[in-house]
């Protein structure tokens, strides 16, 4: 995810800047278009701007996320940009400036902008082999028109620059690994915490039938007596299969349940829904137990919340659960990096939310609900509990 909103922010920051720099850039336009042919500077900005509008819609959308066509959209600013001021040459009228100092050709405020994005997409390399590609174009064509070909001035301007460049592009890069590494680490403890999960979920749920098994199903067993079983008998039966099935609780005497059996519940309330979801739900040593409903009401609205992730998040979508259980209540958050939505305009019958979720906290004492969305930006759903 941090790779994923670094990426966005570079592209988003260099499409805008690309429009911006171009729409200020009216002076160099009008010197400029005087030792050029006319089609040169409206056709440069026009394709230029394009290029970057289709960036800032690509990375505006859904299609953001896929990293593959933000890629593409770059390279094709990036190309753009190379081919527009490549073709300054034909259309130069051959004349020597006579501005002083750097000789105003337009696009050198922003041929070097694509190599940012460039650099959080491919390897530093790319973004460093663009810019000495950009730079040496751009010095090939201040040279000529200042200078009429001769003398190094405006290569040396720009090894200059590039050497600026590079310091920031190698950073811009390292910074790159370091969030992939994040995520990735990221996403190994996670799945390991969700492994640990259901191996303490798995033991729970033995432990919790050998115990029915040796205390309920033997007992009844042993009482049977050859012919018809008493009432009593039949009643302990009844009681052992119900056990069984988990239909009801044998270790929460009164309605209520340990901190530790509260974490397994909630766990397998959020794994229901796949292995793949990311679940890491713990509690302090001293948290006291918690009341039945209270845990049976979070568990039901975590599955809800989980179970919507799943179908409206999107194909690409991760989601993960992180709760911790404390000695004055319990708090849960469900987030995915999904499509997100417009709280606004959910319906207000819409019972997945307004029942599902917000419904069961609002009626329990000293529950509450939060979601917190928007379009193209994820969604984190918080539940809460506060013991009165």
């Amino acid at each position: 995810m941090n790779e994923y909103r670094m990426r966005r922010a570079a592209a988003l920051t260099v499409a805008i800047c690309t429009i911006a720099v171009t729409c200020v850039s009216g002076i160099p336009m009008i010197k400029g278009a005087q030792v050029t042919a006319t089609w040169w500077t409206p056709m440069s900005a026009v394709a230029v701007v394009a290029a970057a509008l289709v960036l800032l819609g690509v990375v505006l959308s859904r299609a953001g996320r896929r990293v593959g066509v933000v890629r593409a959209a770059v390279l094709a600013l990036a190309a753009t940009d190379v081919a527009a001021l490549a073709l300054w040459f034909p259309a130069w009228s051959g004349t020597v400036s006579d501005v002083g100092g750097t000789p105003p050709i337009w696009m050198a405020n922003n041929i070097a902008l694509p190599a940012v994005a460039l650099a959080t997409l491919f390897p530093a390399r790319w973004s460093l082999v663009y810019t000495v590609i950009g730079l040496g174009l751009l010095a090939d064509v201040q040279q000529s028109v200042g200078f009429g070909g001769d003398g190094w001035e405006a290569y040396l301007n720009q090894v200059m620059t590039f050497g600026l460049l590079a310091v920031f592009l190698t950073m811009l890069g390292t910074a790159m690994h370091i969030a992939r590494e994040v995520d990735r680490r990221r996403s190994a403890v996670l799945a390991a915490t969700v492994e640990s999960a259901s191996d303490a979920a798995r033991a729970a749920e033995r432990t919790r039938l050998d115990s029915v098994v040796r205390d309920g199903v033997i007992g009844v067993l042993r009482g049977i007596a050859p012919g018809r079983p008493e009432d009593r008998q039949r009643d302990q039966a009844r009681i052992a299969l119900a056990e069984l099935d988990g239909s009801v609780a044998t270790d929460r005497p009164g309605g209520w349940i340990s901190a530790a059996d509260a974490v397994i519940r909630l766990r397998e309330s959020a794994i229901a829904y796949g292995d793949d979801i990311l679940v890491a739900v713990d509690a302090d040593d001293d948290a006291a137990e918690l009341p039945d409903e209270v845990v049976d009401t979070l568990g039901d609205a975590l599955s809800e919340a989980v179970g919507n992730a799943v179908a409206h998040a999107g194909p690409h979508a991760s989601t993960a659960v992180v709760g911790h259980i404390a000695a004055g209540g319990v708090r849960l958050r469900v987030v995915d990096d999904g499509c997100g939505f417009d709280l606004a305009e959910v319906a207000p019958d819409r019972s997945g939310i307004a029942v599902g979720i917000t419904g069961r906290l609002a009626a329990l004492a000293g529950g509450r609900a939060q979601i917190d969305t928007a379009p193209n930006d994820g969604t984190m759903i918080s539940l809460e509990w506060v013991r009165p």
